[in-house]
Parts: C-alpha cells; sequence; structure tokens
C-alpha cells in the first residue's frame, strides 16, 4: 500500500515539472512573439513615415513645378488659379511677381495684414476631384476643405516668393505638405504628419534681350519712293538714331526726326557694313539672344497661321492674354487696319518668318521683326508703331506711317517678357 502510493505522487511530481517547463517555453515563445511584433510595429511605423515624407517632398518639388508653369503662362486667372475671360483679372505673373522699372529687379507682390507688409502666397492642395489651388490677390489663400477619411492621400504646398539682389533673378520657396495643414495652409492651425521646404532660383529669359537703337533697322536698303515715311527718335540714350540701314536709304519726303539738338539729316546711318554682313538667324540672335527656333520654344510664344488676311486673328491672340505678349507666325502675314495691337502699358512682341504686309492704319505698341516689311496705303496718324521695327531683308511700300522709337515701351519688352528657368546650382532642401 505504501509503495502504491509513493509511485502516485511521484508521477504527480513527474506532472507539475512538465507543466512547469511548458509554461516556461510558452512564455518565451510569447516574448518572441512580443519581440518580433514590436519590430513589425516599428517597421510600419518607419515605412508609414517615410511615404508621408516621400509624399511631402513631392509635393514641394511639384509646387516648384507648377508656378514655373504658371510665370510662364501669360493667360488671366482666376482667384482658385483657373483660365480666366475677365479682363479684370491679371496672369499669375502679374498677380505675384513686379519688376521694377529702372532696375529690372524682381519682388514679390505683396499685401497688407495690418501694418505688416506680407508676400502673397498662391496654395494647392490634393483633394478627391484633382488638385485645387487659391490664389489670392489679397490676403491669404484660401484651400477648399478636404475630407479625411475617404482613404485617398491629400498632400499640399504653398508658394512664396522672394527678391534676389541680381535684376532677373526671383527665388522661389515651396513647402510641402502631407496634408493641408501648417505651412501648407498659411495662417491656419495644425500640424502636418510631415513637411519638407525646397528653394530654387529663378531667371528670367527675355523675349526681347537687346532693345535697338533706331526706330528703323533694315539689313538691306529702305525704298519708299515718295512716300512721306515718318521715322522719329527723340530719345538721346540711344542716340536719336532713326534708320539703321546695311543698304541705302531711298525717299524724297522723308520725314525725320531725332533727339533735341540733333540733325535730323545726319539721324540715319546708312551702308552700314556690320549690318549688311549678318546672316539671319545671326541677325535674330543680337537682339534676342536666341536663334529662331529657341525664341518659338518660350511658354508664352503664340503660332499663329496667317496664310491669308490675320489683323482679327492676331489682335484676338494678343488681347486674349494679360501680359508676356509674344507671337510668332511662321509664313508670310498681311496687317490691314484699322486695328490697334498691344498697347503702352502691355506691348507686343510680332516675329513673321516671312514678308509683312502692312496696309492701312495699323497701330503697334511694340517690336516687330520681320523677313522683309511692307507698308502700304496709310497717311492718318493712326498708321503707326511706337517701339521698333526690324526687317532681315527690307522695307519699302507706299504708306506713310509714323515709326517712333519708344525706350519705355522696348525697355518693358525686356523686363516683362519671356520665360523663367531654373538657375543651375540654385536648388536646396532643408
Amino acid at each position: 500500500m505504501t509503495s502504491t502510493l509513493i509511485r502516485h505522487t511521484a508521477h504527480r511530481q513527474r506532472g507539475v515539472a512538465a507543466l512547469a517547463v511548458t509554461l516556461l517555453l510558452f512564455f518565451a515563445m510569447c516574448l518572441v512573439a512580443a519581440y518580433a511584433n514590436r519590430g513589425l510595429l516599428f517597421e510600419q511605423r518607419a515605412a508609414a513615415n517615410q511615404y508621408r515624407a516621400a509624399q511631402a517632398f513631392e509635393a514641394a518639388e511639384a509646387g516648384i513645378e507648377w508656378a514655373i508653369a504658371q510665370l510662364n503662362q501669360p493667360q488671366r486667372i482666376d482667384a482658385q488659379c483657373l483660365p480666366s475671360a475677365d479682363a479684370t483679372d491679371t496672369s499669375f505673373r502679374e498677380r505675384f511677381v513686379q519688376s521694377q522699372p529702372d532696375s529690372g529687379r524682381l519682388e514679390p507682390v505683396s499685401w497688407m495684414s495690418g501694418t505688416t507688409s506680407i508676400a502673397l502666397q498662391p496654395a494647392c492642395v490634393r483633394a478627391t476631384e484633382g488638385w485645387s489651388c487659391s490664389c489670392p490677390v489679397n490676403g491669404l489663400p484660401s484651400l477648399d476643405a478636404v475630407e479625411p477619411g475617404d482613404g485617398l492621400p491629400h498632400p499640399a504646398f504653398a508658394v512664396q516668393f522672394s527678391a534676389e539682389a541680381q535684376s532677373g533673378l526671383i527665388h522661389i520657396t515651396s513647402t510641402g505638405c502631407s496634408s493641408a495643414d501648417g505651412p501648407c495652409r498659411p495662417g491656419a492651425a495644425g500640424r502636418p504628419d510631415a513637411s519638407a521646404r525646397l528653394q530654387v532660383v529663378l531667371g528670367l529669359l527675355p523675349g526681347l534681350r537687346v532693345v535697338p537703337t533706331a526706330a528703323l533697322t533694315v539689313k538691306g536698303s529702305v525704298d519708299v519712293g515718295a512716300a512721306a515715311l515718318g521715322v522719329h527718335n527723340p530719345d538721346a540714350a540711344s542716340g536719336g538714331i532713326t534708320v539703321r540701314a546695311g543698304g541705302s536709304l531711298i525717299g524724297s519726303a522723308l520725314r525725320l526726326t531725332t533727339a533735341p539738338g540733333g540733325a535730323a539729316g545726319a539721324s540715319a546711318s546708312t551702308q552700314d557694313a556690320t549690318l549688311a554682313s549678318l546672316d539671319d538667324d545671326r541677325l535674330f540672335a543680337t537682339h534676342f539672344g536666341v536663334d529662331p527656333a529657341s525664341w518659338n520654344s518660350h511658354a508664352a510664344v503664340q503660332a499663329i497661321d496667317c496664310r491669308s488676311e490675320c489683323a482679327v486673328r492676331v489682335a484676338t491672340a494678343i488681347d486674349g492674354v494679360a501680359a508676356n505678349r509674344m507671337v510668332s507666325i511662321p509664313s508670310d502675314a498681311r496687317l490691314t487696319g484699322p486695328v490697334t495691337l498691344g498697347s503702352p502699358a502691355q506691348p507686343v512682341v510680332l516675329v513673321v518668318d516671312g514678308t509683312l504686309t502692312l496696309s492701312g492704319d495699323v497701330t503697334l505698341y511694340g517690336l516687330v521683326y520681320a523677313t522683309d516689311i511692307r507698308w502700304d496705303d496709310s497717311s492718318s496718324p493712326q498708321a503707326q508703331v511706337r517701339g521698333a521695327l526690324i526687317s532681315a531683308s527690307s522695307y519699302r511700300g507706299n504708306g506713310a506711317p509714323d515709326l517712333h522709337y519708344d525706350a519705355a515701351v522696348l525697355r518693358a519688352l525686356q523686363l516683362h517678357t519671356g520665360s523663367y528657368a531654373r538657375v543651375p546650382g540654385s536648388w536646396r532642401d532643408f
């Protein structure tokens, strides 16, 4: 009896030991599982943070690219940064960047918050239907509210402009966020899960690089016969040159006026061997800084097919944009008045790869460059150019327009037309 009891007791003791070992192993397995799960959670959080950081960085880069594209578009925009047909609206460039008239230094447009001057900022957020933007004319940007529970990413960016010391340069800071909070919604509370800030300097590639010195520049000869062509240059800084020609100046009734104190008869420079020796591309590059193909690649250039009379089409194209008015005609063109192209405040660059024939009362503010120019059937004061004309071959015709050298108009073209591009080596991230 005693022996049987001892055996049962020993068996129970062995069962308790096995249970203790099992519990210990189970506890160890739980620790291993918990540690593995802790590593998995850490990796998931790290991946989520990296995803949001990448979202913010790409949003900031998108902000820079978007701002450059908007700066190079001449169309008018509304408060949502969308194309507008309202003549009171301005282009993106006019709304956010201004140029000093004398120095050409670029500065951001500001608004007053009490007594504090704050640079205007555009901003955008990725909504369910696509990007939604705000381009205010005064005050802070106003972004649409985004529902956070739709399971979609909603990155955002805000862009700020600042001045550079050198003329023709503007500084852009783009802040990207994983959501439209904090710095990507200026003036609002809250913080995004991730944000990134990028900076780049943009330089203006002008639509007109070098202002001509004469009201009429002709590589070949000027021949107007008995027409009373008027050419006027009262600008002493340019030398008061009325006509600069590589060949002769033929006209029995020319009306030339020059700067005060100068002799009208001596204001025409003819038989210019240097001018006559330039090939067409070189003559073009002398004034525009690039060859014709590169100039036509400016984002703001509007190419127009003018195989027939096209004064209305050119006027419509010019009036349809707020600023940065650059028109290219890749063929012969005929403009018949009455028509007015451009204005003193918004002049135009018109480049014609062919013969430009003007007829009647055509008024143009800006610069005309053509392979050949002819002006017929004009005698009223409305037949005029205020700016300058350049012909790669000759100027002729029986018309009597007035060609006025306008330094202010040409300077405006030099400072306000063209495209912005990144300055190499200026990109920075933080």
